[in-house]
């Protein structure tokens, strides 16, 4: 009875890990610049337009296969997000920017 338990207790253990493990690889990471922001997964990415200044806003990002990919708010200061790009690679580092003023700092992947 004490192995089964022991057993129970380690298999549950293992099946919390791999729920845990796999439910951060689809984590949402935001960045800010200014009432501006963009946000991101491992394999996709949307922007946010804070400000009614006339100046677009787009979350852009290297993957780790090397291609450069912008994803535009596409609905201006509407006060809500823009739509989600998805990505054949994963994202490997990324950030928002704003038309004539300009970017956030690069958030990096792995963390």
């Amino acid at each position: 009875m004490r192995n089964l338990l022991r057993t129970s207790a380690v298999l549950g253990g293992a099946a919390l890990l791999a729920i845990t493990t796999a439910t951060s690889a689809s984590a949402v990471t935001t960045v800010s610049h200014g009432s501006d922001r963009a946000q991101a997964t491992q394999y996709s990415m949307r922007a946010f337009d804070g400000e009614r200044d006339g100046n677009g806003v787009y979350a852009d990002a290297y993957l780790a296969n090397g291609a450069h990919v912008s994803q535009w708010d596409g609905n201006g200061a509407k006060g809500d997000w823009g739509p989600w790009a998805t990505y054949n690679s994963p994202i490997k580092q990324f950030r928002v920017c704003e038309d004539h003023v300009g970017c956030s700092g690069w958030v990096y992947w792995p963390r």
